[in-house]
């Protein structure tokens, strides 16, 4: 067989092989459309004489439809200090792309405010949504709230504390500020029980966010002024607590107490055990089983499926 012959064979087993790989498929045409946007830096409020910034934002992750949509306020955590909204979009896009609309807030953190003024933040955010309803195609009266340690224990007081008047302001009147349904993550409901390398220091992050020193007895009833528990009442919306066993920052137990308050006022309530998980949201995100629940939960109380 000479190079010519050679050749030429190989030029034809090139050629089946491209037209083998050239075939037509055919697939069938999805019946809902998953698309979902992002409009980041949506300011909802202004902050009065505020010298680190002037205005709180929210990143919006919006579906695309013809219907109006349920939305999700997101409150991340890292301890009542510096919030990065956009950090955890990834992970959040999922639930835009089911159909809701995801708000992912700041808040004021450590050094611009102390307790309550965080959670009046949270819940200006609500208000503000529903204010927008229509701009945002917003469903207002199915709104609920997500948020993950720090941003656990925010999402769990305005859950609980609904239009309670204390911890309101004049932005956006008019509007509830109340949620429909929310998911707490490795909260710190009782800010007096977490775990901590200097407990007395004002450097504790607990302390920084109260401004004074939640282990002293002498300061126990305003603590309990921060703890969801305080609140719970018939109006009390339906409850979904997940939480680490291994967590070191923020003991397991205080989910375990939550639910178990809960429970005892005939709250709808669920406490996932991530068996092996520690305070990352990382690790808790990555669970199937977990963000399975959560999709469950928030289409079961927002989408009445």
């Amino acid at each position: 067989m000479n190079r010519r012959t050679v050749l030429l064979g190989a030029m034809v087993a090139v050629g089946l092989a491209t037209a083998a790989s050239a075939e037509i498929i055919t697939v069938q045409n999805v019946r809902e459309n998953t698309l979902a946007t992002l409009q980041p830096d949506v300011t909802y409020t202004d902050i009065a004489n505020g010298f680190a910034r002037s205005h709180l934002k929210m990143d919006l992750l919006r579906p695309v439809s013809t219907t109006p949509t349920p939305a999700i306020v997101f409150v991340s955590g890292n301890g009542w200090r510096s919030v990065d909204k956009a950090a955890l979009i990834p992970q959040l896009a999922p639930f835009a792309k089911a159909g809701y609309l995801v708000a992912a807030i700041e808040y004021r953190i450590i050094g611009e405010a102390t307790f309550p003024e965080p959670l009046k933040d949270v819940k200006t955010a609500i208000r503000f949504l529903r204010a927008n309803a229509v701009r945002y195609n917003i469903n207002p009266d199915r709104i609920g709230i997500w948020g993950n340690s720090a941003g656990g224990q925010l999402a769990a007081m305005a859950a609980v504390t609904g239009d309670m008047p204390e911890f309101g302001n004049d932005k956006w009147p008019g509007h509830s500020s109340a949620v429909q349904a929310v998911a707490a993550w490795y909260g710190a409901f009782d800010l007096s029980a977490t775990t901590g390398q200097t407990p007395d220091s004002y450097l504790y992050v607990e302390n920084a966010h109260m401004g004074f020193n939640v282990r002293d007895p002498a300061n126990a009833e305003k603590v309990r002024k921060s703890n969801p528990q305080t609140y719970i009442s018939p109006t009390t919306p339906p409850f979904m607590l997940v939480h680490g066993t291994d967590d070191p920052q923020v003991p397991f137990r205080q989910s375990e107490v939550m639910h178990n308050a809960l429970r005892g006022a005939n709250i709808e309530a669920t406490l996932i055990r991530v068996q092996g998980a520690g305070h990352s949201f990382g690790q808790v995100s990555s669970n199937p089983e977990v963000m399975s629940a959560m999709q469950a939960f928030f289409d079961k109380h927002l989408k009445g499926q």
